[in-house]
């Protein structure tokens, strides 16, 4: 079981910077509504920097807390962060308001003098992005024209833990042979596991640079790599849909985005692998999901990979039956055009949640 003692951690001791409301998209998409236009620059509380989760310093968060009513929270938080902000919160007493990406659903109880807006910004954009885009859907799909059996992308190169290992023990067993993937250079050397109870170390193969294409995934130009996407996952049974931080068995503070939405631009089926958190978020917005879920407690990684790799074995061993596969694109059909609409429509639900939000907080919350 990990703790957050072992993971990479800097402390930040300098003052948050005064900014307004933004994502890692605001460069090529529309901002989310209302929050600038309400509120304008205020603190943005960063959890994360770069691939190390941030260390608050007490003294400084507690002034910005105090100075400022309102507060962005970017995503990265885990409970040590939220237990530590809403402490300062309490003690000041006075009300604040909190506006971050996702729900917040953190085991640590919100105060009474604090309230929050999730705004799902990254969510609002790519669903804006898509209906942009207008991708057709492929309906009655028929599986002699699928040529293999799943997409799985593990293109980033800041995530070293689930994406390469998934990877490579598929590989072992011999399932990535005709599948569509993304990965960069990896060395199994790098992705041993300590507690090794399959003795599956030794079988680990090192992996070469994939992309879809040959054309490697950019995550600056969303617009070109959805088109990309929905052409590859038309020729394939399956989308194994991975989220990148699944591998942590403590709570996360990450919104939905790219990872959890871009399968449903098409008809394909999506096998997901996502935290509880972004599954329960996607449910609620009335998706129709299949997601095995994250790492548990007191589960190894090496544990949890099994888990993922044996269900995603299942489904690429049904594809070579053609009647059963066939019969499962069938049934599949009709929650692949309700999941198509859900994300075309989903920039409007989240545009009405957010005022929503705005016009309900206490008269004590209007004008901070």
């Amino acid at each position: 079981m990990d703790s957050l003692d072992q993971v990479r951690t800097v402390r930040l001791d300098k003052p948050f910077g005064i900014e307004p409301y933004t994502t890692e998209w605001n460069y090529w998409a529309d901002p989310v509504p209302f929050i600038n236009s309400k509120f304008g620059n205020r603190p943005v509380l960063t959890p994360m920097g770069g691939l190390y989760w941030h260390v608050w310093d007490e003294k400084i968060l507690e002034k910005t807390v105090r100075e400022n009513t309102v507060l962005y929270l970017n995503e990265g938080s885990h409970d040590t962060h939220f237990d530590q902000l809403f402490k300062a919160c309490s003690r000041i007493g006075e009300p604040r308001l909190i506006v971050t990406c996702p729900r917040i659903r953190s085991s640590i109880k919100t105060p009474d003098n604090v309230r929050v807006i999730n705004a799902d910004a990254l969510a609002y954009q790519f669903s804006k992005l898509v209906k942009d885009v207008k991708p057709r859907l492929m309906f009655h799909r028929k599986v002699d024209d699928l040529e293999h059996p799943f997409l799985i992308m593990a293109s980033n190169k800041t995530n070293t833990r689930d994406g390469p290992r998934i990877l490579m023990m598929l590989n072992a067993l011999g399932v990535l042979d005709d599948t569509l993937y993304t990965c960069p250079d990896m060395k199994s050397s790098d992705q041993l596991y300590i507690e090794d109870t399959l003795g599956i170390n030794n079988s680990l193969k090192d992996l070469n640079f994939r992309s879809i294409e040959n054309k490697p995934y950019d995550n600056r130009n969303h617009r070109d790599n959805i088109k990309q996407i929905i052409k590859a996952l038309d020729k394939c049974h399956f989308h194994v849909a991975r989220n990148s931080n699944i591998i942590w068995d403590h709570h996360q503070h990450w919104a939905v985005d790219q990872v959890h939405l871009q399968g449903y631009a098409s008809a394909t089926p999506v096998l997901s692998l996502w935290d509880d958190e972004q599954a329960q978020q996607m449910t609620d917005w009335g998706f129709r999901i299949n997601n095995i879920p994250c790492r548990r407690k007191n589960e190894t990684e090496q544990e949890a990979i099994t888990r993922w790799c044996q269900k995603i074995l299942f489904y690429t061993q049904m594809t070579k039956n053609k009647e059963w596969a066939q019969s499962w694109q069938d049934t599949q059909g009709e929650d692949a055009v309700h999941n198509f609409e859900q994300l075309n429509g989903l920039h409007k639900k989240i545009y009405s949640n957010i005022e929503r939000q705005i016009d309900e907080l206490p008269v004590e919350f209007r004008n901070l």
